[in-house]
């Protein structure tokens, strides 16, 4: 259900009369009706009802300069609900009334009731509008679904405004389009054709008169109002390299794919030079290095042969990978639409899954991926790989196992924050405040206060909850939180204290051996992402997901003389987010100490 937030909107305002017929209007009521004429008929906005009312109410306005005695016995503030168009919800307006000298009445928004969906949607459409609007080079042009409009990027000056036909002719003219060769001739006509069908994505190349080449390509955006159409214009480059590769065609031995030089050089090609509308992922295989230290190089060899098999499947005819480090791969994809990316990304991450799957559900073979968009997201491809790169940052401190499509309204303070972070560890400051922190935790636990350790323990280490249990009893038969802490998530507002599911689920296993059966000879269950459960143990990862479990950590911990064992459990909350290594480490100090203690 859409809520709706009151936000101030103090530079509306028109002038109507009686029969609400409007008489002017600021550019915001402009924009706020989609109109470029402010005389229009203001009851055919509204509903019958505040038709009604709103007519009768100006009708009986008290005549007078505002101030005046008869002009303060009359409320000067009415609310109605206006429908700007039939397609948006209506708005619950706070309207401010004033009479003016010749009759009229001079009207004042000053509050807007939005829906937030919708109002977030399109801010964030018309930020994408801007955004692209700023990584093309000389000349674009768009089509709002009634006519064309060719502009000028660096001032948005218009140079032409009509009709398809027109259009089609002022392009070739202003641009000297060869008119004998047929090719171009045709490529300027699907051109035309495909933008009147809101078809985009598409790359035209049409010759000019002197032989070079005039390049195209499409894409699909909106604004507050409308759909787009905009097509990007390039010029320079030969007609007679039009099928020549501009890049080296060398491979990587191991897994076939382009190595580093190619695959650099095609992505340079394609975004520099031929200004094509691609995607750029940046993908790394997660915990690569202890999987070739668990299971040997030449298991390693099988995973990065595995991972290409993956991406060539999922990107067959709509782009080209490489790999480009030891466990890295570039893919320039052919695709900008983030239903086609997400499809791609999708189909590389669950196939890797099918095709790797250890036996222990720490050491899963996963992958992470960062992604950023051509033009939308940066004009050349040295910014556009930085974006893309910290994305897959982003993704690993996520938790592994997914991927990032950047938005800069999403992920510009994430980035922001990570900065300030890596700052914080050059200057030493980091660590300072940790130790401090941990000296804190490790002093409240050796005095007992274990109920007041737990609870920092869950700031400490940003958890969502940390749980004590008890395991004292032989055969594991009894299993008893006797500490737990939670903090809420902050995307949740009605969340509820999760319930003691470990309890539940130990309860239903018999004798126990399948919960710890995935523990690590050092007694602790590490996931970053308990979604790799999902293809080798059903029952764990049901429990885990049904709780909203996203990334644990599980210490088995044991007092002095194993009298006294106890299970610590770090969980966070959807979503997934990865552990640092040092926050591992003291995690599972602690919980040793707490054994200790409790013993």
């Amino acid at each position: 259900m859409e809520t709706f937030n009151q936000r101030r909107i103090s530079d509306v305002s028109f002038v109507v009369d009686k029969n609400l017929n409007v008489f002017e209007g600021n550019r915001s009521f402009l924009r706020l009706f989609s109109v470029t004429d402010p005389h229009l008929h203001l009851a055919h906005y509204m509903d019958e009802a505040d038709r009604r009312n709103f007519s009768h109410y100006l009708e009986h306005f008290p005549e007078g300069q505002e101030g005046s005695a008869s002009v303060a016995s009359q409320n000067p503030y009415f609310i109605v609900s206006i429908k700007p168009k039939e397609t948006s919800p209506s708005l619950s307006c706070l309207l401010y009334v004033a009479r003016r000298e010749d009759g009229l009445f001079k009207i004042d928004v000053k509050e807007l009731s939005y829906s937030k969906v919708l109002l977030d949607r399109a801010l964030l459409e018309s930020r994408e509008y801007r955004s692209l609007l700023q990584n093309f080079d000389a000349y674009y042009y768009v089509f709002d679904g009634a006519k064309f409009t060719l502009k000028n990027t660096k001032d948005a000056t218009s140079l032409f405004e009509g009709s398809a036909e027109d259009f089609e002719d002022y392009f070739s003219n202003n641009f000297q389009l060869s008119h004998t060769n047929e090719d171009t001739k045709a490529q300027l006509t699907s051109m035309i054709v495909d933008s009147l069908k809101f078809t985009a994505n598409k790359i035209y190349k049409l010759l000019k008169t002197d032989k070079e080449l005039v390049t195209v390509h499409t894409v699909r955006t909106s604004t507050r109002s409308t759909s787009l159409i905009i097509g990007s214009i390039a010029t320079g480059g030969s007609g007679e390299q039009l099928v020549q590769n501009l890049y080296s065609e060398d491979k990587d031995g191991l897994t076939g794919l382009y190595n580093k030089k190619s695959i650099t050089e095609l992505a340079i090609q394609k975004v520099n030079e031929a200004k094509n509308p691609v995607s750029l992922i940046v993908m790394d295989v997660d915990k690569f290095k202890e999987c070739n230290d668990t299971y040997g190089h030449a298991f390693g060899d099988k995973v990065l042969i595995a991972v290409s098999n993956c991406i060539k499947d999922a990107i067959k005819g709509i782009g080209i990978g490489g790999r480009i480090g030891g466990d890295e791969f570039l893919i320039v994809l052919d695709k900008t639409e983030e239903e086609d990316i997400r499809t791609v990304a999708r189909n590389i991450r669950t196939g890797l899954q099918w095709s790797i799957t250890a036996v222990d559900p720490a050491n899963v073979v996963t992958c992470s991926m960062g992604i950023a968009r051509h033009p939308l997201n940066a004009k050349n491809y040295d910014d556009l790989f930085k974006i893309a790169d910290k994305c897959l940052y982003i993704a690993k401190n996520k938790g592994r196992n997914c991927y990032i499509i950047y938005k800069p309204e999403m992920h510009d303070p994430v980035i922001i924050h990570n900065e300030k972070n890596a700052n914080e560890v050059a200057t030493g400051e980091y660590f300072g405040k940790s130790a401090m922190m941990e000296v804190e935790i490790f002093t409240l636990i050796n005095d007992g206060k274990i109920e007041e350790a737990v609870k920092k323990l869950v700031d400490y280490i940003q958890m969502n909850s940390v749980s004590v249990y008890d395991l004292t009893s032989s055969m594991y038969k009894k299993f008893e939180r006797i500490f737990y802490s939670e903090k809420k998530p902050l995307n949740h507002k009605n969340w509820t204290e999760k319930s003691d599911f470990r309890q539940e689920y130990f309860a239903s296993d018999g004798y126990h051996s399948n919960y710890f059966k995935y523990f690590n000879d050092n007694d602790f269950l590490h996931l970053d992402n308990t979604a790799v459960l999902d293809t080798i143990d059903q029952s764990k990862y049901e429990m885990y997901k049904t709780n909203d479990i996203a990334s644990t950590l599980e210490v088995l911990a044991h007092g002095n003389g194993a009298k006294t064992r106890i299970l610590v459990c770090y969980d966070l909350f959807k979503p997934s987010r990865t552990f640092p290594k040092e926050k591992i480490i003291f995690a599972i100090a602690a919980a040793r100490l707490i054994a200790l203690k409790l013993d």
